[in-house]
């Protein structure tokens, strides 16, 4: 286990010369320790030959071997794609998820190759063939990999006639390779080896993390998951570790460094924390070295850019209105921080029922979502289009800040149609209606009931991200749960729209006051829809954490104003909208090893709405 010490600024000296600052939402201050990593270990030196070796004499050609990283000589397998296009060939990398390797999702390479692009495919090390210990993304290790490899493949020292052109380069990835996209954003321009220039023109993140201690310890709060320590995702998380554990002959040694095995045991065995040593460097860890919301070098730049009239990063990004891995919120915090800092900014985004599990990931529309993705690198690397001066005219994805895809049933087929068109995320909805929902309850939880434990670590296991994958099975809550409805009609009017059907769209809101003498709290809301048939389906969720920081000082009285993740669903008139609020949504969440007794009051709900598309 080694420490790479990096220095990072407090944010306030970043934006002390913001107006906004204070009041937009952007990142808080803090300060880092050092970084956890694990390198120059089984780097392959000297067991496997290094080199590309091609299909073809001349395009198109697919080159393949291994490449050893410019940080500590570890060899990754790499292919290059060179396509029949006219040279030189623009770039897109495509970077894999968490457990996969060079040959996931393929698919989307061979898209990529006929429409004129080279694909830079590479097994993250640690993974697929790969050697090396994996170090989740981080900032000073896989990402120096990232740019090491375009480097090397743009120089093309073989002479193998790729003929790549390093102006005019692109990420792209799904889940683990959308962290990473979001992170290359930190150094969009170098130079490689021989001293030629890359630059990195576009992103384009799949279902990424934009905080990643906020995406598997959420807290509820949308800019600072780090003061008051969440709740871990311990499905997701469990699931992820033993899914991404490599068993292969050929590489016989832990592809896990033992910092992640002592991250993974602290979390299981004890209430989230940030205390050091090993509380501190989780955080540390994955907020400060593998989280792109928490580098203040990233904002300062686009700060810079803004007030220079610089061109600044452009970002695709596809985010699920149904992923519970990495939900809406991850997209929204980065939108809302980049806009505060530039309200031109280039960024667009993709919202619908895609990514991780609970997302049906229906063809038809990760299809229809791909090819937006594709227009846009279209545009941003090669010219192809003309963004039109308003968000209905054609090439709209060159345009539209959001576009966004109503969630319907599995069985119900992807369609166009459903797709909402709207200059910026503010705009999902038209109206909203607040609810008030009378009735006090009581919460309780007990933490020596076991049932809200266990885990289903299946969630990730044989399914890649993007592609149709199982649902976990429902929750299962040992604890009470505060019950309260509401029919659609009376949303419907209270919100000014005709009586019939209408669409959920946005983040609805739930608040409520929460009295308790434990010191510490997780509190979960779930909003479900209810059929007359009885049938419900869950609309979304959301979680918030209470602490006051001491066992030995109750938390008292609380008001708590709770975002969930969101959604753009179809209600009918003669639905009812269910809300729960418990304290234990497992197996989604790890329970709080801390009993509670809670009195839930002056609960409301407020809706965002819309009407139907059609």
């Amino acid at each position: 286990m080694r420490a790479w010490p990096l220095a990072f600024c407090p944010l306030v000296v970043a934006f002390a010369s913001l107006p906004l600052f204070g009041q937009s939402p952007l990142p808080p201050p803090h300060a880092f320790g050092p970084d956890t990593t694990s390198t120059g270990v089984f780097t392959g030196a000297g067991t496997t030959p290094l080199g590309l070796s091609c299909t073809a004499a001349a395009p198109p050609m697919d080159c393949s071997g291994f490449l050893a990283g410019d940080l500590d000589g570890t060899e990754l397998d790499v292919t290059v794609r060179i396509p029949a296009a006219p040279a030189p060939h623009p770039l897109v990398v495509n970077l894999h998820g968490y457990g996969g390797s060079k040959n996931s999702s393929s698919a989307w390479d061979d898209k990529l190759v006929a429409r004129g692009y080279a694909v830079l495919r590479y097994s993250a090390r640690g993974f697929g063939k790969s050697w090396g210990q994996v170090n989740l993304a981080d900032s000073g290790v896989e990402l120096r990999d990232l740019r090491s490899l375009i480097g090397q493949v743009v120089d093309d020292r073989q002479r193998l006639g790729l003929q790549l052109d390093g102006g005019a380069v692109a990420v792209l990835g799904a889940s683990y390779g959308g962290g990473q996209s979001w992170l290359a954003a930190l150094h969009p321009g170098f130079d490689s080896p021989a001293g030629n220039k890359v630059r990195i023109r576009t992103i384009v993140p799949i279902v990424p993390w934009i905080d990643l201690l906020a995406s598997l310890r959420p807290n509820g709060r949308e800019t600072n998951s780090i003061d008051v320590p969440g709740s871990y995702k311990l499905s997701y998380l469990e699931g992820l570790f033993l899914g991404g554990l490599r068993r292969d002959p050929e590489r016989p040694y832990l592809n896990y460094p033992g910092y992640l095995f002592l991250w993974n045991a602290y979390i299981l065995l004890t209430e989230p924390n940030n205390l050091p040593p090993l509380g501190t460097q989780i955080v540390d860890g994955m907020a400060g070295y593998r989280s792109i919301w928490w580098q203040d070098s990233f904002f300062r730049t686009v700060a810079d850019n803004a007030a220079k009239r610089l061109p600044q990063l452009p970002v695709f990004e596809l985010q699920g209105f149904t992923d519970d891995l990495f939900p809406l919120p991850e997209a929204l915090r980065m939108y809302r921080a980049l806009k505060a800092l530039d309200p031109n900014y280039p960024i667009a985004e993709y919202f619908g029922d895609i990514g991780h599990p609970r997302a049906a990931n229906k063809p038809g529309e990760l299809d229809y979502a791909l090819a937006r993705a594709f227009e846009w690198l279209d545009f941003h690397l090669k010219g192809i289009g003309t963004p039109s001066p308003s968000c209905h005219d054609p090439a709209p994805q060159l345009r539209c800040d959001v576009l966004a895809a109503v969630t319907w049933p599995a069985a119900a087929p992807f369609d166009p149609a459903d797709v909402l068109r709207v200059d910026k995320v503010a705009d999902l909805a038209t109206a909203s209606a607040t609810e008030a929902l009378a009735g006090d309850a009581v919460i309780t939880f007990n933490p020596a009931n076991l049932g809200g434990l266990f885990v289903d670590p299946f969630v990730f296991s044989g399914c890649e991200q993007l592609n149709p994958c199982p649902a976990p099975p429902p929750d299962f809550v040992p604890g009470d749960v505060a019950v309260y409805t509401v029919p659609a009609s009376r949303v419907a009017a209270d919100a000014g729209l005709p009586p019939g059907s209408f669409l959920v769209a946005g983040q609805p809101q739930v608040s409520f006051a929460a009295t308790t003498a434990a010191y510490r709290e997780q509190l979960d809301v779930r909003l479900y829809q209810l059929k007359p048939t009885g049938q419900s389906t869950l609309i979304t969720r959301g979680t918030y954490s209470l602490d006051s920081g001491s066992p030995l000082r109750p938390l008292g009285r609380r008001g708590v104003r709770m975002a969930s993740y969101g959604n753009l669903m179809a209600i009918e008139g003669g639905d009812t909208l269910r809300l729960e609020i418990t304290n234990v949504d497992s197996p989604y969440l790890a329970p709080s090893r801390v009993p509670s007794a809670t009195l839930i009051s002056e609960v409301s709900l407020e809706i965002p709405v819309r009407r139907p598309l059609r």
